[in-house]
């Protein structure tokens, strides 16, 4: 479709309106979900309704000085995502702008292409002149980073053919690197730039069943509350709760070669301190900067509300790029709270019926099949069959920490597999992480246990689930007598439940609990999990039943052992030391009452 141009016949906030009325008796033809470029300053913007001789378009950007009257391009095509080498370590806005050179905002209306059309690249192909291709094949690959080996694909919608011309050589992303003749007889050029729909989900061969599980580094993750790689998760939590914390440790320690971070509507000192500071992170297992396989979208709360929707879009599909090479690639966004508040102000613009707390009816439906960008896939292409996958965890602020009343809050808990819900009581007494082990819950635990066993099984971690469920429920026991005490107080107790309730607080501070600023405590790999975790349940069998008084002293002293283990090196030899410590000072007490009970 062509471009055209029609007129402004109403301005509210970001909500442009403009007339479909044409020459004679036909109106001009719009296109839902078109991009537009609006007034003078050619602001960015796309059509989300269409009514008659009239279409609502939203605006990414600050619409201060439109007038009625100004003229609006419809440009035919959908808002596309730029795709290609020089994605990696780039800070781009909500839209895909390259923020480089402009500080930390763009000025009003203008777009910076998020790729250096300028730059040369080594290109180096995997194929020969007269191969046969097709969309999703490997042709060639870029030594983006030191990280990251940049995989040139066949355009995802170009038809089958043969390639010609291709060889190696130095080239910017928008020379031609190769042609493709279709088996129809047209000829295509083959570049290193591509672009795409950001609407539009990317295609794939065929969506795998989930078989392997993420390692994040984070014990009550990947333990209590596991996420699928290919999998979903949500993270609501009040302010000062750590997300963003959370999210820096999710990007440095998860197990994926590529991460998307998304700032969707955060405070603009956050996302600045953010641009500032994620730079100097070090990735743990190369020591290699970690923006080397790193994509960063900075949208904050001070940019159009519009642009929120955007950003989360841009990032799911940059992130599908890179599955589609045949990468793992984890999408965090922070906070899908702030999008859904843009949509709830869109909604309310455009007059649609309100649902509660006036969100969007559809603001379910929408996060849903957001959420179903994520998966494991076999990606496009002929050959031996190649694998990738794009993990989503999402974090959510609800309005005044009311997770149980915040609609998006509940629509992501409820499409998600994994609720990791942060608690502000934990947070506040330094628990840290400040996951709730009540509140939190993974229902791969219930839909793919089978799954997750033989996985295990395969790490040669076959007693991983059976250590789980002890550990659980040693947690959910200590909370259970935790409650009883603050109505019945300590000696309306007995001593026995005095113990599962030292315990399950062992189990917390002693397991859960992690020190991010520690270098071996920050993260755990699934080898340090099992050991952990079977030191542990070894914990719950020998822990003395005593006075209360005696057990509170031995369990202090041996949480204090314990956390002094989990920041060596060498854990094991601590973990050992402890449980000769507990065996041997229990041995004496045991022989004094076979001795009584004999008299």
């Amino acid at each position: 479709m062509k471009e055209r141009i029609v007129k402004i016949v109403m301005v509210d906030d970001n909500l442009v309106v403009v007339s479909l009325h044409g020459h004679g008796s036909q109106g001009v033809p719009c296109m839902m979900n078109e991009e537009a470029f609006i007034g003078s300053a050619h602001l960015r913007g796309e059509v989300i309704r269409v009514r008659g001789n009239l279409a609502d378009l939203q605006c990414y950007e600050d619409t201060t000085g439109l007038m009625v009257g100004d003229n609006v391009i419809l440009t035919g095509h959908l808002i596309e995502m730029e795709l290609g080498p020089g994605l990696i370590g780039a800070t781009l806005d909500g839209l895909g702008n390259r923020l480089s050179g402009y500080g930390d905002f763009l000025p009003q209306g203008v777009i910076v292409p998020p790729l250096d059309k300028k730059k040369k690249w080594s290109f180096k192909p995997l194929v020969e002149d007269g191969a046969r291709v097709l969309a999703g094949d490997i042709i060639g690959e870029v030594k983006e980073t030191e990280l990251v080996v940049h995989k040139i694909m066949v355009p995802a919608n170009s038809p089958s053919g043969t390639i010609r011309g291709i060889a190696a050589g130095e080239f910017v992303i928008e020379d031609k690197i190769a042609e493709l003749v279709s088996d129809d007889g047209k000829i295509s050029e083959l570049k290193m730039l591509q672009r795409w729909p950001i609407r539009m989900p990317r295609p794939v061969k065929s969506r795998l069943q989930l078989s392997d599980v993420l390692n994040t580094g984070i014990r009550i993750i990947d333990a209590f509350n596991p996420v699928m790689l290919g999998g979903t998760a949500c993270v609501p939590g009040d302010f000062g709760t750590g997300k963003t914390m959370c999210q820096h440790d999710l990007a440095r320690h998860s197990k994926v070669k590529i991460v998307i971070y998304v700032g969707c509507g955060e405070r603009a000192g956050e996302m600045v301190e953010l641009m500032h500071e994620f730079p100097k992170l070090i990735d743990p297992e190369t020591g290699r900067p970690l923006v080397e396989r790193t994509v960063l979208f900075v949208n904050t709360s001070a940019m159009p509300v519009a642009a929120r929707e955007g950003s989360i879009l841009v990032g799911a599909t940059v992130g599908e790029y890179f599955r589609d090479m045949g990468y793992d690639v984890l999408l965090l966004t922070d906070s899908l709270s702030r999008q859904a508040q843009g949509m709830r102000e869109i909604s309310g613009r455009l007059g649609e019926i309100p649902g509660p707390q006036a969100f969007p009816a559809y603001i379910g439906a929408y996060l849903t099949r957001w959420f179903e960008r994520a998966g494991s896939i076999a990606c496009l292409g002929s050959g031996p069959e190649r694998r990738g996958s794009m993990t989503i965890i999402a974090a959510l602020s609800p309005d005044g920490g009311d997770i149980s009343g915040d609609p998006p809050t509940q629509a992501a808990i409820q499409t998600a597999k994994v609720a990791l819900i942060l608690s502000r009581k934990r947070a506040a007494a330094r628990l840290f992480p400040a996951f709730d082990p009540l509140e939190c819950h993974s229902k791969y635990l219930d839909t793919s246990v089978e799954v997750l066993q033989r996985r295990f099984e395969q790490k040669d971690l076959p007693l991983w689930l059976k250590f789980v469920s002890a550990l659980k429920s040693s947690v959910v026991e200590g909370e259970r007598i935790r409650d009883q005490m603050e109505i019945l107080g300590e000696k309306g107790i007995g001593d026995e439940e005095y113990r599962r309730y030292l315990l399950g607080e062992i189990v917390q501070k002693g397991y859960l609990n992690q020190n991010t600023f520690d270098e071996n405590d920050r993260a755990s790999s699934l080898e340090r999990h099992y050991d952990m975790m079977r030191f542990l349940v070894h914990i719950l069998d020998i822990f003395p039943l005593e006075d209360k008084r005696s057990m509170r002293r031995r369990q202090e002293d041996l949480l204090f052992e314990i956390v002094q283990a989990n920041y060596a090196s060498d854990y094991k030899a601590g973990y050992d030391r402890i449980i000769e410590s507990i065996t041997s000072a229990s041995a004496p007490a045991a022989d004094v009452r076979e001795g009584e009970v004999a008299r």
